[in-house]
């Protein structure tokens, strides 16, 4: 995982750490070169408190941090033309032109979201929808396509998916959920208004909540019991359209599907098999 993104995904920095790690980033190249002394002296910091930030980011020391960062620096540099998530083609463009540009998004958007995963956390957190009898997914607007997406990707395993479109019926799912539900919730900026009140009652109904969402975004961490987040580089408003926020939610969605799916390979390949010719009437 990329330095910046281990950065954001702590949650316990303080003023003066969140100093420390604004310099480092906007002054990446020269940290590299730097001794821990240099670096608090450029920033009015004690070496304790950069040893500190190391520790919580899971760094065993400066030295080892410098190491991360030029490895960044190395991947960054041998990597494809960066792309504006926001603006991707331009007027100009052809449309094999626009396709080529859209292609390397779908690219950058992927590799990001992929830096991001934890394989511990993912492993948790495919066993508990596994072992859900019911999945209930909460959310709205255009994130609607993949949370269907998702939806009948578990309907060809026999899996219950339930996938509520209006706040109503969210509403009236959550009351009706019990302790053998999981709940998803799928908010890019975790800032929609329908998230703290369905979090307030799946907590009452003691119901484990998977959230997806860009880095940062799990605003409400007592309620949550994982986050997944997914690439971050998206503006909320100054963009086209939601490029890079649907394909990175597609994509983590695909791979719980994956992980699902493989702990019960055989049964799953049994199951398409014998039901194929009734899901399907073309056959």
């Amino acid at each position: 995982m990329l330095l910046e993104n281990t950065i954001k995904l702590c949650e316990t920095l303080t003023p003066v750490e969140n100093d420390i790690v604004k310099y480092i980033l906007a002054n990446k190249s020269l940290v590299v070169e730097m001794t821990i002394q240099q670096l608090s002296i450029n920033i009015s910091v004690s070496k304790s408190a950069v040893h500190r930030l190391c520790r919580k980011l899971g760094l065993k020391g400066f030295n080892e941090l410098k190491v991360k960062l030029a490895q960044d620096l190395a991947d960054i540099e041998k990597g494809q033309e960066v792309i504006d998530v926001n603006y991707p083609f331009e007027q100009h463009d052809s449309p094999k032109m626009i396709a080529s540009k859209l292609m390397k998004l779908y690219e950058t958007t992927v590799r990001d979201t992929f830096d991001y995963i934890d394989a511990v956390e993912l492993e948790k957190i495919s066993t508990l929808l596994y072992n859900a009898e019911v999945i209930d997914i909460y959310t709205h607007a255009h994130n609607l396509n993949p949370a269907e997406n998702f939806l009948d990707k578990m309907l060809t395993i026999g899996r219950v998916v339930n996938c509520p479109s209006s706040f109503y019926k969210q509403r009236m799912t959550v009351l009706a959920a019990t302790k053998t539900h999981v709940a998803m919730v799928l908010s890019y900026s975790g800032k929609a208004s329908f998230i703290f009140p369905i979090l307030k009652q799946l907590y009452v109904r003691k119901i484990p909540v998977v959230f997806i969402g860009k880095a940062g975004s799990n605003l409400y961490p007592n309620y949550v019991t994982h986050h997944l987040p997914i690439s971050d580089k998206e503006n909320l408003q100054d963009r086209i359209s939601q490029f890079s926020s649907h394909i990175a939610l597609q994509y983590m969605l695909d791979v719980l599907f994956g992980c699902i799916y493989n702990k019960d390979r055989k049964r799953n390949i049994r199951y398409l098999h014998e039901s194929i010719s009734f899901m399907d009437d073309r056959i």
